[in-house]
């Protein structure tokens, strides 16, 4: 399977605004947050499958090169911090509850948006995009009251 797929996890754990002072005494805002959190069946998706990300599944991945964006934009304005670009915008890190990630927030139009609708509420989830290499199906499972296809993505 080659195909981008995209996820949204809603109510991320520790999705938020982090303020820290710098030595040189400007206040410099963070956003935190897990973009995958692993072992934690997602909601129905497409109304016929439910989904796990596996602990380990993003083991020996490129993550050299990841843009954070509003809403998976193609658009440059709406870029929010990138890992590639050597300035520290965007730290991932993974450990046992999934994938973190903590960026700055940029002081442009979209960054200070985003930092506000963070900080009231407004927004509490995030999504990611990515390409399964191996993943395995079980059908016909029961969840509730409802039978979904369920996937384990590896």
């Amino acid at each position: 399977m080659n195909n981008i797929e995209l996820r949204r996890l809603s109510a991320a754990p520790e999705f938020r605004v982090e303020r820290e002072m710098r030595e040189d005494g400007v206040s410099e805002r963070y956003i935190t947050g897990y973009a995958v959190v692993f072992e934690q069946d997602s909601r129905p998706l497409y109304d016929y499958f439910v989904e796990q990300i596996a602990r380990g599944a993003f083991d020996n991945c490129d993550m050299s090169d990841v843009v954070m964006v509003v809403d998976h934009s193609r658009d440059v304005r709406d870029v929010l911090a990138r890992s590639k670009n050597g300035s520290g915008s965007l730290e991932i890190t993974i450990d046992e509850r999934g994938v973190k990630f903590r960026f700055a927030v940029p002081n442009t139009t979209v960054g200070n948006d985003i930092a506000e609708l963070v900080e009231r509420g407004d927004i509490s989830e995030c999504s990611f995009c990515f390409i399964a290499k191996r993943d395995e199906w079980e059908f016909d499972k029961k969840y509730g009251d409802k039978t979904y296809d369920y996937r384990r993505v590896l």
